[in-house]
């Protein structure tokens, strides 16, 4: 198989495959497919072309043609005909749309014609690199641009799956432009080797560097921020009134099953905690805060009815598929509905799978952790000025044995789940997490219900310097078989703290919700249901309960407009990325496959002949090396001509005619007949070295005498 078949197939093969990741960023996946089809339609008709022997201008020339028709077919067939007129408008709006989205893309003719021209121009590069000017190795630039789009648009690192398709792209070209036949002496095999896997190691590594020092760039909406709910104003409503009708029914490979959180509530007032503005992004969703330790999980999760604009998750989520419109908070990660009339029940009779990482530290890695690295610590650690002195004192009190900020947690947690308090639900229990309700929890009453425990811990744990927000979801519920039963009376709220190495933990200190929340290394055994407590009557109605206080509606917003400037350079950053890819490559890959090439063919395989031929064609790129003209005709009258380039060198001259017979014997003798060496090295050394001479001393002279007429002028 020839050069140009091996490596064109290998870049029809790797190519789209670098397409797989950008499904992450587009619902439009047939541009996708027909962008792959351009690449192998491009790559083709290169093929085709060498075959009738086109000069390569021709073969260009016939590669831009097809990325214009694939472009032109890929808009009528995605969007239509009408979208074909409309041709010359489509660049500019693809542009604006591109400026104006976030991830996932939606259709857009614009963006299809921009996608499908765009990859199919980088299929051109990689063939004119790889293919017309024989340099496999520049073919990684092609590949590793379109790695980048995905990596630098999204909001998230590269995954590893990620790497590994950019990387089986790099190693697959490398490995079809290596030399692999008869006459390959097994130790050019393994060298062919050890660069393939060099220079797709260092391809890699590159992106990998690149990835690091290039600052993040989030996604923008355009559509109006969003009007979120306090998830947690109908919590004890639902505790003591709640049905015990299922209304979540799910599995999970979590042994125990998994809390199933709503929201996150990081603001604290005098009335208690509180949403904040959060900033939402769609697409993939970035590592869990602090990037802790932990183990994946799947969970399959049904919802019956329970109408609600927050999606119940397991944290921290890494990925999510749920029919409808939905976001994720970049802060907090909790998720939710995006757009329509309906956003306020979007949970509604939905089914989804859910694939979080689940951090279970146990109990002695949680004692050693501190609490630094938090995000947004000024949000997480304020208190109001209004803190009863008492609540302060006691929280220092229960703490002062621990020496780390996880062992504060630890005795916090302890502090609360102790025979001091008692569990209820009752009409005469104070309700929220206001300040007011917790110091008469902590000091008078010491009854409550998961919202006192919880808003207690979280903040005397905020008054030892511990980030601290609370959380609002489901517990795990009642397993029944190998799915598990949630009632709307298994509404509860939890709090997290930060501690380092670990993000953020879930803390259990509510007695009757089991041993431990999940992060807690407790026990395994999952949390019961929080039932009323025997002897107290479950009313129908509860006329004791206060209203809720009004709460301001908090925003889910999108980026700041801050950052529109940071997303419209986005694509002129990807570009100039590219460029010095390219230029890297340009200054360094030559050099090393000149190299590599004159190591070649002078190593030997072990046949006279080839390696005679071998060497005649090493003088001959030298020449060309050296901008010289190389003569018609055999190797004899070939050497004629270029023993006066080699500056009275006779000891060179001597070389170039002794390996000029030579070779005329290899190519016309038969091969019985050869019976000259095929070491060669030493003579074309010297060859060498007497034309690189000789060049350089006519250059010289051309300069100087370019130098004398400007000095005349000068006088």
């Amino acid at each position: 198989m020839s050069f140009d078949t091996r490596v064109g197939l290998a870049l029809a093969v790797a190519l789209p495959l670098q397409l797989l990741p950008w499904a992450q960023m587009t619902r439009h996946h047939a541009v996708l497919q027909w962008s792959a089809l351009a690449i192998v339609a491009v790559l083709a008709i290169g093929w085709a072309a060498r075959r009738f022997r086109l000069p390569p201008y021709v073969v260009l020339a016939a590669q831009l043609v097809a990325v214009a028709a694939a472009t032109w077919a890929g808009v009528w067939l995605l969007h239509g005909r009408e979208q074909v007129r409309r041709l010359p408008e489509l660049p500019g709006q693809g542009l604006d749309f591109f400026r104006d989205s976030a991830a996932p893309l939606f259709p857009n003719p614009g963006a299809s014609l921009l996608i499908v021209a765009g990859v199919a121009l980088v299929a051109v590069l990689a063939d004119w690199l790889a293919i017309t000017w024989e340099r496999p190795a520049w073919a990684i630039a092609p590949l590793v641009a379109l790695h980048l789009v995905v990596a630098l648009g999204l909001t998230t690192p590269t995954i590893f799956s990620e790497f590994v398709l950019l990387a089986a792209g790099i190693a697959l070209v490398l490995a079809a432009a290596s030399p692999w036949g008869a006459n390959a002496r097994p130790g050019r095999r393994a060298t062919a080797w050890l660069v393939v896997l060099a220079l797709t190691a260092g391809a890699i590594g590159l992106t990998w560097v690149t990835a690091r020092f290039v600052p993040t760039f989030e996604p923008r909406s355009a559509s109006e921020p969003l009007q979120m709910s306090d998830p947690s104003l109908d919590l004890k409503r639902n505790l003591v009134q709640g049905s015990d009708d299922v209304v979540i029914r799910y599995t999970t490979d979590s042994p125990g099953g998994t809390y199933l959180k709503l929201a996150s509530l990081p603001a604290l007032s005098a009335g208690g905690f509180a949403l904040s503005d959060v900033r939402v992004a769609t697409g993939r969703m970035p590592a869990p805060p602090g990037s802790p330790p932990g183990e994946r999980r799947t969970t399959r999760i049904e919802v019956g009815e329970f109408a609600s604009e927050w999606l119940p998750v397991p944290y921290a989520p890494t990925s999510f598929d749920a029919p409808g419109e939905w976001g994720f908070a970049l802060d907090t990660l909790d998720v939710m509905a995006m757009a329509g009339p309906e956003r306020g029940t979007a949970t509604e009779g939905i089914s989804y799978e859910v694939t979080s990482l689940e951090v279970r530290p146990d109990a002695a890695t949680i004692g050693q952790a501190g609490s630094g690295g938090a995000p947004d610590r000024e949000l997480t650690t304020s208190l109001p000025n209004d803190l009863p002195m008492r609540v302060r004192e006691l929280a220092h009190e229960v703490t002062e044995a621990a020496p780390t900020p996880g062992a504060k947690a630890q005795a916090l947690e302890a502090f609360l789940r102790s025979d001091r308090f008692t569990y209820s639900t009752a009409p005469s229990t104070g309700t929220g997490d206001g300040l007011a309700t917790i110091d008469d929890f902590l000091f008078d009453s010491r009854t409550g219900y998961c919202e006192q425990y919880a808003g207690a811990m979280a903040i005397m744990a905020r008054e030892l310097g511990i980030p601290t927000r609370m959380a609002v979801g489901f517990v795990p519920g009642v397993q029944e078989g190998d799915a598990w039963a949630v009632t709307a009376r298994d509404l509860h709220t939890w709090p997290e703290l930060w501690l380092e190495g670990l993000g953020w933990v879930a803390f259990e200190p509510t007695p009757s919700r089991g041993d431990g929340a999940p992060g807690t290394g407790g026990a395994e055994a999952p949390p019961e249901s929080a039932a009323p407590e025997p002897g107290v009557e479950e009313p129908t109605i509860d006329p004791t309960v206060p209203e809720e206080p009004e709460v301001p509606e908090p925003t889910a917003t999108p980026v700041p407009p801050a950052q529109e400037v940071v997303t419209t350079l986005l694509p002129w950053l990807v570009v100039a990325l590219v460029v010095g890819l390219l230029g890297l490559s340009a200054l360094l890959a030559p050099r090393v496959l000149r190299a590599r090439r004159r190591t070649q063919r002078l190593a030997g395989t072990g046949d006279a002949r080839v390696d005679t031929l071998s060497a005649w064609e090493e003088v001959r790129e030298v020449v060309g090396d050296l901008r010289l003209s190389w003569p018609d005709g055999s190797p004899r009258f070939a050497a004629e001509r270029l023993v006066p380039s080699l500056g009275g060198d006779e000891r060179a001259a001597e070389a170039l005619r002794g390996l000029a017979a030579a070779s005329e014997r290899a190519l016309f003798d038969r091969s019985e007949n050869y019976d000259l060496p095929g070491t060669w090295a030493d003579e074309v050394a010297a060859v060498t070295a007497a034309l690189t001479a000789q060049a350089r001393a006519q250059a010289q002279s051309h300069q100087r005498r370019n130098a004398r007429p400007r000095r005349a002028a000068r006088s």
